[in-house]
């Protein structure tokens, strides 16, 4: 079967989306399928086009048996909403004008976010007069709303909106990460019929425990000390002032460092914060590759985070969970919702209340302080990687869905 899958990010993008949606073409390659992919010039998360891709308009490439065709897009490191959608809206231009020349496929997989990626999908699988199946990872514009970018009331929320019910009425089937998101989306467009959750899934031969962490740690010059570490985007709904507040109160613990791997839209804010001396203790390495990934887990003796209160963020599952529970590092968060009830349910660590630093302070040191508390955590984590998340699984089944959406299209 020929599968297009168009794609805003895509390896050697780094983030969420690209580690997911690359590692899925690789597999659905694996199980027999031809694959291209229709993506950027590789940008994220440093706002900046690769240095071996400038000046092109157009790229192909072979990466493990898959094509990929990338075109050029405004990229632009700042949070601005403005830049953002400029930057959005031109490749949504360039991605409709290089995929006429694509050869027809049989369906196309188009990543619903950003909504302007989706609509050039949309119009290539009406072009090709091939049908589409969207895959939907988020609320929106539901998610402009809880970070304060927009309001509801916004002229620009209900043109966002508009849009995105346009594309998901018109899709053969649509796939959500989330159980939550399939309610969400029945309401708006109906046909429950055609909608499926699939939970993301990890490499559970690249990320699991035992792992020698010892060159990561010379690489970047961490302590021999326990470290507790956050890997990942320094996205809006990541609540670092109670993250570093709990780190504040365990700044006189000579045994912990915490490490904190990444960068995005809160960099700023961080390191302005960590300017203050209640948390000398904490270090930030900035960004790594994501062939790095397995050796920062490896390297993390417990892993933390908090989310923003926002009732929107108890229906979603931070991605970077899956890493840590197939790596069998244990969870400390202060976090509500799904997230939550996958770790209290696996047994993988320690959940408390949005906001509660002072919890979150006193269940990073019972993860430390605890041998056999921390080791049971840690296997627990890695026995519920291993039963629900390989990533072998997530392709069968979205391989699943894209043959039923493609042979139901040749029967009509």
């Amino acid at each position: 079967m020929r599968i297009l899958l168009v794609t805003h990010y895509y390896e050697p993008d780094s983030g969420a989306a690209a580690v997911r949606l690359t590692r899925l073409a690789k597999l659905l390659v694996a199980r027999g399928h031809n694959v291209t992919v229709l993506a950027t010039m590789p940008h994220y998360p440093q706002g900046r086009i690769d240095a071996a891709y400038r000046g092109k308009f157009s790229a192909r490439e072979h990466r493990d048996g898959v094509r990929v065709v990338r075109v050029w897009l405004y990229a632009t490191p700042s949070t601005k909403i403005s830049r953002r959608l400029l930057s959005q809206l031109s490749f949504m231009l360039t991605s409709a004008l290089r995929g006429l020349a694509l050869r027809r496929p049989d369906v196309v997989l188009i990543e619903a976010q950003p909504v302007f990626t989706g609509l050039a999908g949309v119009f290539l699988s009406r072009l090709k007069r091939v049908p589409y199946v969207m895959n939907v990872s988020d609320f929106w514009p539901e998610y402009l709303v809880a970070v304060g970018a927009l309001r509801e009331t916004s002229l620009l929320y209900r043109v966002f909106k508009a849009l995105i019910d346009y594309a998901y009425r018109g899709a053969a089937a649509i796939v959500t990460l989330y159980p939550p998101l399939i309610d969400s989306i029945e309401k708006r467009v109906g046909g429950r019929e055609r909608l499926y959750n699939i939970y993301n899934g990890v490499d559970l031969n690249r990320f699991r425990p035992g792992l020698n962490a010892a060159p990561f740690r010379e690489k970047h010059g961490l302590p021999a000390v326990k470290l507790v570490t956050f890997i990942g985007t320094f996205g809006t709904h990541i609540d670092f002032m109670t993250m570093l507040d709990a780190a504040s109160r365990l700044n006189y613990r000579d045994d912990l460092r915490f490490v904190l791997v990444g960068t995005g839209g809160q960099s700023e804010k961080v390191r302005e914060r960590l300017a203050q001396p209640d948390v000398a203790n904490v270090l930030q390495i900035g960004w790594v590759d994501h062939d790095e990934m397995p050796l920062a887990w490896a390297a993390s003796h417990v892993t933390f985070w908090a989310v923003h209160g926002h009732p929107l963020y108890r229906s979603i599952v931070q991605s970077k969970l899956y890493e840590a529970m197939a790596s069998g590092v244990p969870v400390a968060i202060a976090n509500e919702g799904l997230t939550a009830d996958i770790v209290s349910r696996s047994g993988a660590g320690l959940t408390v209340p949005y906001g509660d630093s002072a919890a979150l302070a006193d269940a990073i040191a019972r993860l430390a302080d605890d041998t056999d508390f921390h080791d049971t955590c840690s296997r627990s984590a890695r026995a519920y990687a291993e039963t629900h998340l390989d990533a072998r699984h997530v392709a069968e089944a979205y391989e699943r869905v894209l043959v039923g959406v493609a042979r139901h299209n040749a029967q009509r």
